[in-house]
């Protein structure tokens, strides 16, 4: 049963995060727990539900058009995740430039010692 799987998930993250959120945060804490087919765990939903209330009231927006446009954003957002974690990132790899040879300093002694040093044993 689904519901059963959401609420051990929602367990295992209160478990681990709650009591951190309460004494040092000094605030609540509620887990949302999603799958990747868009279902919400219970607490999930109410926090969903009480967002999209407080949206609408603030932008004098309808409460189904916020619902709808929170609920088309995570949906893209959790089929975003899933694509990540199936093929990777698509985006281009940060790389170093890669630097000749005899670009590269590999002077161990910093400027300004003295040239006292014998490194001809080295």
């Amino acid at each position: 049963d689904i519901g059963s799987v959401y609420a051990q998930h929602e367990n295992i993250k209160k478990k681990d995060y709650e009591q951190r959120v309460i004494q040092v945060e000094k605030c609540s804490f509620t887990p949302l727990v999603y799958s990747t087919s868009g279902g919400m765990a219970p607490q999930a939903r109410i926090f969903h539900r009480r967002l999209a209330e407080r949206v609408a009231e603030k932008t004098n927006e309808e409460y189904k058009d916020v619902m709808s446009m929170m609920r088309t954003k995570l949906s893209f957002a959790i089929l975003k995740s899933v694509l990540v974690s199936v093929r990777g990132s698509r985006g281009k790899a940060s790389r170093i430039p890669e630097l000749p040879l005899s670009a590269v300093s590999f002077n161990l002694i910093p400027d300004g010692l003295s040239g006292d040093v014998n490194l001809s044993k080295f």
